[in-house]
């Protein structure tokens, strides 16, 4: 039986092997032949493929990411099942370090907004579930995709202190601190207006104020 550090160690590393699988970069490659890095923004996520090659690639790179933060989850409970809640949470947040920080790809990556979703939702299901859907609202309504990915992890950090659970507020605070690495430059912009509106807030706003008409 491993000491929990190592089980930590190894499953820090599923986590981080799995996230550094883009999902992005296979479907760039597959439908233009094309790296990620090289097409419309150069960011290996959803919202790049769904801009660049259409709606349908943007649900084929969601699902990758999401399943590839399950596989490790999955698999690092599986290993060690004696601290199953423990290696599953740094599997977790070892697949958002890997998809944000790929070592093939000097350590340049995605943004970590689906794998952090998933993983919040794998470890707390609730309590992530609403992490989710706050910061889903704050883009729906505040029109910005950066605020919306700041909110998640920060939302889910805050339930997770209020309810004593220092295990995943650890790991909360770790996400948080990714979320503002990839996504504090562009909320910073939102003053000076370098920071465009996301189109889904737009239709949605169009659509609500439509319908009480």
């Amino acid at each position: 039986m491993p000491s929990v550090g190592t089980a930590v160690a190894c499953s820090l590393a599923i986590g981080y092997v799995c996230g550094s699988f883009l999902t992005a970069e296979l479907v760039s490659k597959h439908v233009s032949g094309k790296s990620a890095f090289e097409v419309g923004l150069g960011n290996p996520g959803m919202a790049n493929m769904g801009a660049t090659y259409g709606t349908t690639w943007a649900a084929v790179t969601l699902a990758g990411d999401i399943a590839k933060t399950i596989l490790a989850f999955v698999l690092a409970r599986a290993l060690f099942p004696d601290v199953a809640n423990v290696t599953g949470t740094a599997a977790a947040v070892g697949t958002t370090l890997g998809h944000v920080f790929p070592a093939w790809h000097r350590f340049r990556g995605g943004k970590g907004v689906a794998t952090t979703c998933s993983g919040i939702i794998l470890m707390t299901p609730i309590a992530g579930g609403a992490a989710a859907i706050a910061g889903l609202l704050v883009v729906l309504f505040g029109g910005y995709l950066c605020l919306g990915a700041l909110v998640i992890p920060a939302v889910w950090l805050a339930i997770e202190l209020v309810s004593g659970d220092m295990l995943h507020a650890t790991a909360g605070a770790v996400l948080v601190a990714v979320a503002i690495w990839c996504h504090g430059g562009p909320a910073a912009g939102i003053r000076t207006g370098e920071t465009p509106r996301a189109s889904i807030s737009k239709k949605f706003v169009s659509a609500l104020f439509k319908n009480r008409h």
